[in-house]
């Protein structure tokens, strides 16, 4: 286990971990239109549609070890920094502060959203922040136990659901799963490709349509899911999760766990892949396990912590997370679609993705280790305290 200098260390190695994991899921939604990202058998490169190869590979990959474990990972995260900002709730100075914090998250989020890319988190966090916020002085016994119910009571609905499907007539089965649209889904995509590549006008009226399309349901549907595990986050943290204080039964618990969900998962997303959508070879396995994605982030976690040392080099990442975050959007955007880059957009297949991916971690890690040596923050980090504390803060470190 972490020695104490270590301790508020791990906070920053998760962090760090979680950021770059979700470059690898939201990458496909970058370099194609939203509808691929959604329903993967109505892109152009798919035959019947079945992604083949490399492609087939990437989606795995995604689908297995990546897709939802570290959007819940950053979630967990997100309640603990609540907590720490906004302290108890009685405390009326760090209340005001959160609340101020979160106001510019959610401006940052509607320029992120409306100007850069559709797929943004931040409005969302910070809608979901002003529903957490009134949890945070509650027991962490008492946030683990509503966090953590909530959480596996969702679970298992999905599980239930994803194991009767496979019992439904495949009629059912495919207007569910919009298999009877995908023909002029395909369709859109074509058309949709063809406005991104047609100038920065078609790129912001597309964007904007993605944009008010994910809204409807990541501010109105999501926050049931994601509130719940803001409070587990702020649960585990006061119960001393992070700081690696539980005892090691708990954090192995949680490995074996989430390496048993991984791997039923990945046998399950195996036989998926090599199948039409509606026959459902792994019986309705690949859905149920889908609902224990939660299990899957306290593993990694739990992994982080106990294996400290080997991922401290994650933590000057995980102290730039918005830096990051935004610095991965500007990147992909100037690739994929924005006039002043290569204009990408369609035109790579998902194959392709792990050269520009493994690129982009590579010098967002350099670029946090070289940046913290002489400021305290990331740039995005400091205009984003500087615009809650009402001035501006010093940035540069006092060097001896």
């Amino acid at each position: 286990m972490a020695s104490v200098q270590d301790r508020i260390g791990n906070l920053d190695s998760v962090r760090g971990l979680a950021v770059l994991g979700i470059l690898v899921v939201n990458i496909l939604a970058f370099a194609w239109p939203m509808a691929v990202a959604i329903q993967p058998e109505v892109a152009p490169f798919a035959v019947d549609g079945i992604w083949r190869g490399n492609d087939s590979l990437y989606l795995w990959i995604d689908q297995v070890f990546f897709r939802d474990r570290f959007r819940n990972l950053f979630t967990l995260l997100f309640g603990v920094s609540i907590l720490l900002v906004g302290g108890e709730p009685d405390d009326k100075d760090r209340s005001k502060l959160l609340r101020r914090r979160l106001f510019w998250l959610a401006a940052f989020g509607l320029v992120h959203g409306l100007l850069v890319w559709f797929g943004d988190i931040l409005l969302f966090y910070a809608w979901c922040g002003l529903f957490a916020m009134f949890a945070r002085g509650l027991s962490g016994q008492m946030l683990v136990i509503i966090g953590g119910a909530v959480m596996v009571g969702l679970g298992i609905i999905q599980a239930g659901w994803g194991l009767l499907m496979p019992l439904m007539p495949n009629e059912i089965i495919a207007a569910m799963s919009g298999g009877e649209g995908s023909a002029q889904l395909t369709g859109e995509v074509g058309s949709v490709i063809s406005q991104y590549q047609a100038g920065l006008g078609g790129v912001l009226t597309e964007n904007f349509k993605s944009w008010i399309l994910i809204q409807i349901s990541s501010l109105v549907v999501m926050p049931f899911s994601s509130v719940p595990m803001m409070m587990l986050g702020m649960g585990l943290f006061k119960l001393g999760f992070f700081h690696g204080r539980c005892k090691a039964h708990w954090y192995w618990g949680l490995i074996v766990i989430s390496g048993a969900v991984l791997a039923v998962r990945g046998w399950a997303y195996a036989v998926e892949l090599a199948a039409p959508p509606i026959q459902m070879p792994s019986h309705g396995l690949d859905v149920a396990t889908s609902g224990a994605s939660v299990f899957v982030a306290l593993g990694y976690a739990a992994l982080v912590i106990v294996a400290a040392p080997l991922f401290r080099w994650l933590a000057p990442v995980g102290r730039m997370a918005f830096t990051t975050y935004l610095g991965q959007s500007i990147i992909m955007a100037t690739l994929f679609y924005l006039p002043i880059g290569p204009q990408l957009f369609g035109k790579l297949t998902p194959g392709q993705f792990w050269p520009i991916i493994a690129a982009t971690w590579a010098g967002q890690i350099v670029f946090a280790h070289l940046w913290l040596r002489y400021f305290r923050w990331g740039p995005f980090e400091w205009v984003w305290r500087s615009l809650t504390h009402g001035h501006k803060l010093p940035i540069r470190k006092t060097l001896p």
